[in-house]
């Protein structure tokens, strides 16, 4: 009985800390039918975490900004502001900056996952319950712990909770 009960209280405990950790916020990057590959653009203070099958570092004219190509099963995560954000993606330019010395206030009211979030593009789909897909020229400006995050690509779902899927 008294494994039970350890039992029954450890799942609890499980079940509240999850609870009290925040939902990631997701955005997956599709291919774009253009070829364009997809830029996501980090202050390197931000990312927690990342993997991809494959890496490749380029050189580039700017000694501020480290760059990589990563492709095949790509998984960036970042420290938002108020909550994790993860990044999915097939194949993406990756590009590190600097931290920001202090993060500028939102330009617009908070969406309903609390972040701010400013976003651009062609169009966009609705899709479930806290998914949304844009299309086209999407750009895609997120506030973070070490400054302002950039993705832009030609497709991007965003999803405000951890959804099927992820």
């Amino acid at each position: 009985m008294n494994h039970f009960f350890a039992g029954a209280l450890l799942c609890a405990a499980s079940c509240w800390a999850s609870a009290a950790q925040p939902e990631p916020e997701t955005f997956i990057i599709h291919n774009g039918r253009s070829g364009h590959v997809a830029t996501v653009m980090i202050p390197v203070g931000a990312v927690s975490n990342f993997s991809a099958n494959a890496a490749e570092a380029l050189v580039g004219s700017d000694p501020q900004v480290e760059s990589m190509r990563l492709s095949g099963d790509v998984r960036i995560q970042v420290i938002g502001q108020r909550q994790p954000i993860t990044i999915t993606a097939d194949n993406v330019l990756l590009e590190l900056t600097a931290n920001e010395k202090s993060t500028p206030a939102p330009l617009e009211l908070p969406h309903p996952a609390g972040t701010s979030i400013r976003s651009r593009s062609s169009e966009s789909v609705h899709g479930r319950r806290a998914a949304q897909t844009f299309l086209g020229n999407v750009s895609f400006t997120v506030d973070t712990v070490a400054g302002a995050m950039q993705i832009r690509a030609d497709n991007v779902e965003h999803r405000t909770g951890a959804g099927p899927g992820v």
